[in-house]
This record gives C-alpha cells, sequence and structure tokens, in this order.
C-alpha cells in the first residue's frame, strides 16, 4: 500500500469526499485518477474503527439532528501500531479504469498496461524504451470521459460500444482514441479490428446514452450493483457537477458548549441514557449535586437546566439555525463562560439606521461540518431532506465525518421593520416571484414534478444573500482573507418577525481563521463605508447590461441580475452553489432604481 498523493483535511469533506474523483500526480508526474472510498473503508485502514478512533469530535445537537453518535475527522498524522507508528492513510480506487496511451492511442482497461506491484502508475509497454532500471516509461493517461446518473452511479464510458462495429467483429481487439481536430468532433474511437471509426461529438449531451441501461454501480463503496432506473449521463471526469458534497453545520452556541455542559462531561451518558425523563431529578440529586463544584446551586436549579439541554436534542428535526440567530442577535451570554462563542455587539452607524438591526463582531466561534451524503449532476437544496442523495457507507453507521472550525466573523441582521415594508412593495414581491419561478423550473429539469421545490425564493431570502456576497466580496479586499476563506451562513425566515441576516466568518479550519482582521472589521467605525463601497461595486457590472437583464444567470435557474463579474464567489463559500442572488433587488436596475432595498442609501450620499 503506497500513499498516491495528499489532500487537505477540510478537502475531504468538500470536493474530495468518498465517491469523489481525485486526480494525483505519481512518481515522475504520471497522471492518477482514483475515486476516494467509502466509509468502511476508513475503518479497514484505521487501527481503532468507528468512534473508538482517537481524532474524532462531538456536536450533540447536530448528532441528535443527523442521528449518529458523534464525528470522525479525516485522518491525519500517525498512529501506533505496538511500538511502532504508520500514517494514517484515507482509502480510494482506481476510476476510470480505461485508459489512453499518450503516444500510441491505445485505448484499454488497467489490466492491459503494464504497471509495478504496489504501485499505481500504469504505462504502456510498446511505447516505453529500455530495460531494467533505465526503462524509459510512457505513461498511460486516464480517459477524460466516465458515465453518470441522478443516483450518484458511476460507471466507465462505453468504449467497446461506441464505434459502430461490423457484424463479423469480435470486439476483443484493442481500440484506439484518435484526436485529429478541435472539439469532440476531432476525437474519435477507433476499432483496430473492424476498422469502424466514431467521433465523440454530442456524446455529452442531454440523451446520447438512452439506449445505455444504468450499471447501478457504486465503485466507491465496492458494493454489488443495484437496479437503477436513471438515464445515463456521460460527463468529464474532472466536470464541477460531477460531486456536491451535502453537509450540514452547526455552530457552538448557548446552552450547547459552554462551561456548564463541559462540568457535565461524565454524567452526560448516563442522562441521555434515561428511560424516562422524570427519573432525572432522583439522579440528579443522588449522582450529580454531592458532586458538583458550585455549592450554591440548588439541585432544582441544577435540574432546570439540564431539561434545557435536553429539549434541544428532543427535536431532533429542528432547525438549529432560529436558537443560532437569537444568541447571535441577544448580545451574548450572561453569567456563564463559553469559550467557544464570544461576540461583541457594535452600535449602528449613524448613516445605516432604519436599514440594519444589529451588528455584532464575532470574535471567537466554533463550527462542526458534517458531510453525511453527496450528489451528482446537480446539487440538493439545503432545506430538502427529501432530496435523493448518494451514501458515503454501504450500511447507515453511528458516525459521519466532519472537520470542525474555529475562527471569527461579523453578524449583521437587517431591520426587521424596515424589510417588511419593503418585501411587501408589489415590484419587489413580483420580482422575487419571477427567481422563484425560474428556479422552479430548473428544478423539475433536474428532479420532475414528484417532489415541489423545498424553498421559498422570497425577497428577503434574495436581499440577505445577495448582500452577504457582495459584504464577502468587499471584506476580501480589506481584512486580508481570501473570498474561498470567508463563509457565509444565512439567517432567513418568513414574516414580520422571522430572521433576517447573515453571518460571515472564517472557514480556515487552521489558526489562520483566528487573526482579528474579519472582526475587527464590524466595528462600528468601519462597517458603513465597507458595506457602503460593497454596495457601489453592485451599480454596475462590466458584463452588463446582459448581467442586469438576467441574461447571464439563466443557465443557473433564475434569470437575476448576478454573475461571475458581480456576485459570484467561491462555490465552497456559498450556501446555495451561487444560486437565488438578485443585485437589482439591493440597488435596483436601470429601468427601476427604485427597486433596490438601499437605493436612499446610495443617493443619499451624492
Amino acid at each position: 500500500m503506497k500513499p498516491i498523493g495528499r489532500i487537505r483535511r477540510s478537502q475531504a469533506l468538500t470536493g474530495n469526499g468518498p465517491g469523489a474523483i481525485i486526480d494525483f500526480r505519481g512518481e515522475n508526474g504520471a497522471p492518477v485518477s482514483v475515486v476516494a472510498a467509502g466509509l468502511e473503508a476508513w475503518d479497514q485502514l484505521a487501527i481503532k474503527p468507528g468512534l473508538l478512533n482517537d481524532q474524532r469530535i462531538h456536536h450533540e445537537p447536530l448528532q441528535a439532528r443527523l442521528q449518529v453518535n458523534g464525528f470522525r475527522l479525516p485522518p491525519v498524522g500517525d498512529e501506533k501500531v505496538g511500538r511502532d507508528k504508520r500514517p494514517r492513510l484515507l482509502p480510494a480506487y482506481r476510476f476510470p479504469d480505461w485508459h489512453v496511451c499518450p503516444k500510441c492511442n491505445l485505448l484499454q482497461r488497467s489490466r492491459s498496461w503494464s504497471s509495478e506491484i504496489g504501485k499505481p502508475e500504469l504505462w504502456c509497454p510498446s511505447c516505453s524504451s529500455g530495460r531494467g532500471q533505465r526503462i524509459r516509461k510512457v505513461y498511460a493517461v486516464p480517459v477524460r470521459f466516465i458515465v453518470t446518473c441522478a443516483a450518484g452511479h458511476l460507471q466507465d464510458f462505453p468504449w467497446v460500444s461506441w464505434p459502430k462495429h461490423s457484424e463479423s467483429c469480435s470486439r476483443k481487439k484493442p481500440l484506439r482514441l484518435i484526436g485529429d481536430g478541435a472539439g469532440l468532433k476531432g476525437l474519435k474511437v477507433h476499432c483496430t479490428e473492424c476498422k469502424a471509426e466514431r467521433d465523440l461529438d454530442g456524446a455529452l449531451s442531454p440523451g446520447a446514452l438512452n439506449k445505455l441501461p444504468c450499471d447501478g454501480k457504486s465503485p466507491w463503496l465496492k458494493a454489488q450493483p443495484v437496479a437503477c432506473n436513471n438515464p445515463p449521463v456521460a460527463i468529464q471526469r474532472g466536470a464541477s457537477n460531477a460531486y456536491f458534497p451535502v453537509i450540514s453545520s452547526a455552530l457552538d452556541v448557548p446552552p450547547f458548549g459552554g462551561s456548564f455542559r463541559a462540568m457535565l462531561e461524565d454524567f452526560w451518558p448516563d442522562i441521555v441514557a434515561l428511560d424516562d425523563r422524570s427519573q432525572l431529578p432522583d439522579f440528579v440529586r443522588k449522582r450529580i449535586h454531592p458532586r458538583w463544584p458550585e455549592p450554591d446551586m440548588k439541585h432544582q436549579e441544577l435540574t432546570a437546566r439540564i431539561l434545557t439541554l435536553l429539549s434541544v436534542l428532543d427535536d431532533k428535526t429542528g432547525d438549529l439555525r432560529p436558537n443560532e440567530h437569537l444568541m447571535l442577535c441577544s448580545g451574548g451570554a450572561e453569567g456563564e463562560e463559553f469559550p467557544e462563542f464570544q461576540i461583541s455587539p457594535q452600535h449602528i452607524p449613524s448613516e445605516l439606521a432604519g436599514i440594519l438591526g444589529r451588528v455584532v463582531s464575532v470574535e471567537r466561534l466554533r463550527e462542526v461540518r458534517a458531510l453525511k451524503a453527496f450528489t451528482r449532476l446537480s446539487p440538493a437544496e439545503a432545506a430538502d431532506n427529501s432530496a435523493f442523495v448518494a451514501p458515503l457507507s454501504q450500511k447507515k453507521l453511528n458516525w459521519l465525518p466532519a472537520i470542525e472550525v474555529r475562527g471569527e466573523g461579523i453578524f449583521i441582521n437587517f431591520d426587521e421593520a424596515a424589510v417588511f415594508s419593503w418585501e411587501s412593495r408589489p415590484e419587489v414581491a413580483e420580482r422575487a416571484a419571477a427567481a422563484h419561478r425560474a428556479a422552479e423550473r430548473a428544478w423539475q429539469d433536474h428532479n420532475g414534478n414528484d417532489r415541489p421545490l423545498p424553498i421559498t425564493i422570497s425577497a428577503r431570502l434574495l436581499l440577505v444573500h445577495t448582500t452577504a456576497h457582495a459584504l464577502s466580496e468587499r471584506l476580501s479586499l480589506d481584512s486580508g482573507y481570501s473570498t474561498a476563506s470567508i463563509r457565509e451562513r444565512l439567517y432567513c425566515s418568513p414574516g414580520s418577525d422571522g430572521m433576517c441576516g447573515f453571518l460571515l466568518y472564517t472557514a480556515a479550519p487552521d489558526s489562520d481563521g483566528t487573526l482579528g482582521g474579519l472582526s475587527r472589521k464590524g466595528r462600528t467605525s468601519e462597517i458603513g463605508p465597507i458595506l457602503l463601497a460593497a454596495l457601489r461595486n453592485l451599480e454596475w457590472c462590466s458584463s452588463d447590461p446582459l448581467c442586469s437583464s438576467g441574461i447571464l444567470s439563466l443557465s443557473e435557474g433564475s434569470g437575476s441580475a448576478a454573475c461571475h463579474c458581480c456576485t459570484f464567489l467561491p462555490e465552497t463559500s456559498c450556501e446555495h452553489f451561487n444560486r437565488h442572488l438578485d443585485r437589482g433587488l439591493l440597488v435596483g436596475t436601470p429601468d427601476n432604481p427604485a427597486l433596490g432595498f438601499f437605493r436612499k442609501l446610495l443617493d443619499g450620499q451624492h
């Protein structure tokens, strides 16, 4: 077993999780393509499997929502084997199986190429020259095209059946992949036996493989194929739609994450194991209270606080964000130390009064991100609990892979009365409704009509989401962080008393996340000019008038004013994969400038 490459720990939860196709360079630059293995293979390479592993973390509310007992960190470093040590590794399997020689264009499966024991590199014996250690190898290259489906299955492209062979052809002799022109039209699959030839023009088009059934294979799990009725689709191996992680995350906020919860650590397994909640007062009085380090606390008060923690865990389907939003708006917990949640509320700048309701510098926070599944071809909506997703393991385990992030950030909440008044305007409601209809059409194209769109694209959501993108882009210039290191966390719900805010925080799972440059920009003296500059950047896009008319975002399923030149961020930073954005609702449109929520603020600065 030989390591073939390295990835960062955080990448194992984003684009390189179980089921993802990863490209490496082996010795002498030889290309190697693999699919990251499922979670059972993690245990096969670990001395301590499951939650017995040393590299594990916990977040009780998130565990309750995902119905697991804990989380495993992607393995890094060494682990002890008796008196020796060995590196912790992530397993992977070769995929795709077909390779092509860049010199002679020979196209065949991996078993037909030459290789060395224990090394993943493959080379062409016909084109390689020399003998022994001095052999000059010509390495075979993994093919560019693979086949997948909406259920996440993977299989090789049908190279053997692609050319239109003659009836007498045995189809047992090698193929060649010949490139003699630009694009797929110039890439031809040639049979060396019957001389049949066919180019790849249209191979990636929808419906091109309709006559080919999906094999139902999950090569990352090494499981038996299953019946699948989804139409297979050919895509490029490194395409952006080959892997979309489905991630659930939560912040450490009161009542969990504080010193009170830490003092209960020795008793917690017994507390959650109680068959009857009515047994808790006696358990606290007899077992916990005599050993409690705070002698002034009565056992009745202690019981009440424990019940508060348990009530958060009881609702296994509810959203954790309302409690996070409440804590971020409340000014922080009083009377108890929460080392993983330290915030500093700021005064609203005078020019933003009536626009923003709260501005909070988040000095320190902890986030746990857990990977629960993935999709291919199209991302799953965060609110869609019924989405069909591809599994990370053959059977459900009591753990999931996760990482923890400690960092800083800025929380902004809009003035609820101003937002409610603005979103009630007919022209605003109609523009949001048009965005919702476009998103609904895109949803039906990928998911059919069986399930409704699980999210409402409201004016409030477009306002919160687009402002978060604009401010993140500007903060990357002023705070020292790149846009890829700043993530958004949206808090949005309908109604006059609903949530309407966002948190921008550092996404780096290392010491870079706590440099202090981001939280300082949330101070009263700094946030006003930064937000105004961010809005000014949205008034005109270098792709206008195409962007402002919505033409550039039609492929994203919205048709709103948003594109790569003005509002899009790295997809790892955005909760909705750069969908559901509209700068027109922030700054107005050329035809209707008054449509923008911030229009009066911008006009007042002239």
